[in-house]
């Protein structure tokens, strides 16, 4: 019996950048079969991980690392020795760890995660595509609460909450666009709507809620974390959102995925043929010009309209229901 090839993965990141590591981690279980991986990550994105059974042990981290209780965890990890050891924070971390290979995230390249780890593997990116493991439980309980809903059609997914008001696109716009891409004589009649969000994005999901027909409403949001969430959106035709975790959780879904984008960098943006980007007329070095921290607390997403955000996505979809 070959011994374990003890693996470390630090992911002391947002839930989004973690996200990534899921098809790395398909990957690395696929190529070397008695890997044992290790995952350090923050509580926040240790809950993507929760049902992956490739997954070997999971450190979840509160707050800042350098806590007495975050220390005491990561000298216990620095004790080990690893095989390899894969830190895409990056953090200076990784070098208090055994490693005989190591791989650190360089913060200066405008390539993502998936693009550096498959560089470093010489593989495709799309080999290593990020996708999460879901639990058979975890999915019908997803798929009762979608049997279950109020009406009986396709989904359409949306998630009109962002962290900071500047990428926020309106509530009020995703409200109009769900009403003429749902309406009787609209291109998606008949469809309900799944809105997505968490619990700090209650009020804007709520405000989504009042101004769009009961009868063709779901929610996940609040208890019900981001993992039932990415179950949810596997069953959607498509994705609607700004640049928040959603959109990647939607992405790594494989439905069409529609990413509001504004006083952001589309370089972030998902990888995959299914992705789309819609941007503001004006550019993010546009928008840097009358916030350079990008800090104020003003939307920067005023100047992309509806029609410019219908129309794409009835354009795509037409011609995706034509192949």
């Amino acid at each position: 019996m070959r011994a374990d090839f003890p693996i470390l993965l630090l992911a002391l990141c947002e839930p989004a950048k973690a996200l990534s590591l899921s098809g790395v981690i398909a990957r690395l279980k696929q190529e070397i079969p008695n890997a044992r991986i290790t995952l350090a990550t923050s509580s926040a994105s240790a809950e993507l991980f929760q049902d992956d059974d490739l997954v070997d042990e999971i450190q979840a981290f509160d707050g800042p690392i350098f806590k007495l209780k975050a220390l005491g965890s990561l000298s216990e990890l620095s004790r080990r020795k690893w095989g390899l050891c894969v830190d895409i924070g990056p953090t200076l971390i990784s070098r208090m760890m055994k490693a005989k290979t190591r791989f650190t995230l360089n913060p200066n390249d405008t390539a993502g995660v998936v693009e550096q780890v498959a560089a470093k593997l010489r593989l495709d990116p799309a080999e290593i595509a990020p996708g999460l493991r879901v639990s058979p439980r975890r999915e019908a309980g997803v798929r009762r609460l979608i049997d279950n809903g109020r009406g009986q059609g396709a989904l359409i997914a949306m998630a009109p909450g962002a962290g900071w008001l500047g990428r926020r696109w309106p509530t009020e716009r995703f409200a109009v666009l769900a009403t003429r891409l749902m309406r009787d004589d609209g291109p998606f009649a008949n469809y309900r709507l799944l809105i997505i969000g968490g619990e700090s994005e209650r009020d804007t999901l709520q405000a989504l809620r009042m101004a769009t027909p009961r009868a063709q409403v779901m929610e996940i949001s609040g208890e019900q974390n981001a993992l039932s969430a990415y179950a949810a959106l596997k069953h959607a035709a498509f994705f609607v959102g700004n640049d928040e975790l959603w959109l990647h959780l939607a992405a790594a879904a494989g439905i069409p995925t529609f990413g509001l984008y504004g006083p952001s960098d589309e370089v972030t943006a998902p990888l995959g043929g299914h992705v789309h980007t819609i941007r503001s007329p004006r550019s993010l070095a546009d928008i840097q010009i009358v916030d350079p921290k990008l800090k104020q607390n003003v939307c920067h997403m005023l100047d992309l309209s509806i029609d410019r955000v219908a129309a794409t996505i009835e354009r795509y979809m037409a011609e995706r229901a034509r192949l």
